[in-house]
């Protein structure tokens, strides 16, 4: 056996005979994914960042249609209508469950390309779709294959960058799903009134299949376990010994490794406090921005007169202060992980990451309350636009920190800490909008908003809650896997 197939049978705390265990060859390892060279890693991060903007994009540019649709189909049925925007978000809600520990099983590589493949063939049936309840169980499929990226991506970021250097990683990977809502009216309005609304389905099918097939031909896989086993698998080959497995793998048959990974973020979200206070907060405050984005056409029409158009205009306001959040958070992540606290042992604790928490939420209450009143009172829309920057701004820094403290806290298991997050934070997406609007012809603009900061403001003792005590809830509530 040569030298190089010696060194790859290597133990750590074994039981077994360490020459028959599989392992990385020392820390510098080139097949680890942690060691690929920088243009591989930022690569996988372009692509990965792109499929989650395009993903929340096509949320999105479907709404300025709702009216064309209903005339198409000749139906007056508006619930229906809504629904075709609001179930992509309830896909999100159910995908992760299946994708997350499939990809924990089967590893990342084989879960990006069949989501992706799926994600093309269910838009090219919404261009198709020949009725309004076709089209609805079409966007709620093309939601649910198109969680993968916003699911494991996530995870895809943990293997392959370290937990130092994860915050400009973690900002190209958050900035998709933040903006791309904010985007998608003002492209789906133009696309609507120039070649008619299945061409929003189209031009998706057209860009994410070019994107599908750039996945394809340059992503590899990230997942250790399974790089692990094929390594085994082609060594057994090789040697002819059959004893032969790697670290990672603890005997489990197949079908039980399944089974743990299918329950993982349901034992994630009901054994983690932690976990779970975080995914209720991003459960609110992401229904707080679904039901601005689908408020807004409402709001800035019948206070200042905006045309379709002009709303989705507006709406970039929403989309300059995700990037301004989106800024801070890259400024401002990997300093407050690297940083050294007086407590050697402290150093590097994932709790540090939360810090920028602590600021995103006043920022959000001032921005609803600042939105709310600015159309309450009439005064110039621009204030009202100021305001909903203010709301971007603190959701991008929330939804950011949480998703990077979550990596920080799960390594390996991130995307089921990920996926038990985005349910929850989806379903809040999907049931908030539903009552919002009544919420506010209730008790109008200034004082609907002022219920949901005065809920927003009131998460942040429970944050700072959790960065004192984080550490200390993790290790009182640690998890089997």
């Amino acid at each position: 056996m040569s030298n190089e197939r010696t060194s790859l049978l290597e133990a750590e705390g074994s039981g077994d005979d360490d020459t028959n265990v599989v392992f990385w060859v020392g820390p510098d390892d080139a097949e680890n994914p942690i060691n690929w060279p920088k243009e591989k890693t930022w690569g996988h991060i372009a692509l990965i960042s792109i499929l989650t903007f395009l993903i929340p994009l096509g949320m999105t540019m479907f709404a300025p249609a709702l009216q064309n649709v209903l005339q198409d189909f000749g139906s007056t049925d508006r619930v229906l209508a809504s629904l075709s925007i609001s179930i992509y978000v309830l896909g999100w809600a159910l995908g992760p469950l299946i994708v997350a520990p499939l990809s924990e099983v089967h590893g990342r590589l084989v879960i990006y390309t069949w989501s992706n493949i799926l994600y093309v063939f269910f838009t090219v049936g919404c261009a198709l779709a020949p009725t309004l309840r076709v089209l609805v169980l079409l966007r709620f499929l093309c939601g649910a294959v198109g969680s993968t990226p916003l699911t494991i991506g996530g995870g895809t970021i943990s293997d392959i960058v370290p937990i130092q250097k994860r915050g400009l990683a973690l900002s190209l990977y958050m900035f998709g799903p933040i903006l791309g809502p904010s985007v998608g009216p003002l492209l789906g309005g133009f696309i609507t009134d120039m070649l008619g609304w299945r061409w929003i389905f189209w031009t998706l099918a057209i860009i994410y299949s070019a994107m599908t097939l750039l996945q394809i031909l340059l992503m590899r896989e990230t997942y250790a376990a399974r790089i692990l086993q094929h390594r085994t698998n082609k060594l057994r080959q090789q040697t002819g010994n059959i004893n032969l497995r790697s670290k990672l793998d603890d005997d489990s048959t197949g079908y039980e490794i399944l089974v743990r990974a299918i329950v993982r973020p349901a034992k994630i979200t009901i054994y983690s406090p932690l976990t779970l206070v975080l995914s209720l907060a991003s459960a609110y405050l992401n229904g707080v921005v679904f039901l601005l984005l689908t408020t807004a056409p409402i709001m800035f029409h019948s206070i200042y007169g905006f045309s379709p158009k002009a709303v989705g205009i507006a709406l970039l306001g929403y989309g300059i202060g995700n990037l301004v959040g989106l800024l801070i958070f890259t400024l401002t992540s990997d300093r407050l992980v690297r940083r050294q606290p007086a407590v050697a042992a402290k150093q590097n604790r994932p709790e540090n990451r939360i810090i920028p928490i602590l600021g995103a939420l006043p920022l959000i209450f001032v921005g609803l309350l600042w939105y709310g009143w600015s159309a309450a009172t009439g005064v110039h829309w621009m204030l009202a636009i100021t305001g909903s920057a203010l709301i971007g701004a603190g959701n991008v820094l929330f939804m950011s920190t949480v998703t990077g403290y979550l990596i920080d806290c799960f390594g390996a298991y991130a995307a089921s800490a990920i996926a038990a997050n985005t349910v929850l934070r989806s379903l809040g997406g999907t049931l908030l909008p539903l009552i919002g609007a009544d919420l506010f012809a209730a008790i109008g603009w200034g004082w609907g908003n002022s219920v949901l900061a005065l809920v927003a403001v009131l998460l942040t003792p429970a944050m700072l809650y959790l960065y004192l005590r984080g550490e200390s809830l993790r290790a009182k509530h640690s998890i089997a896997f």
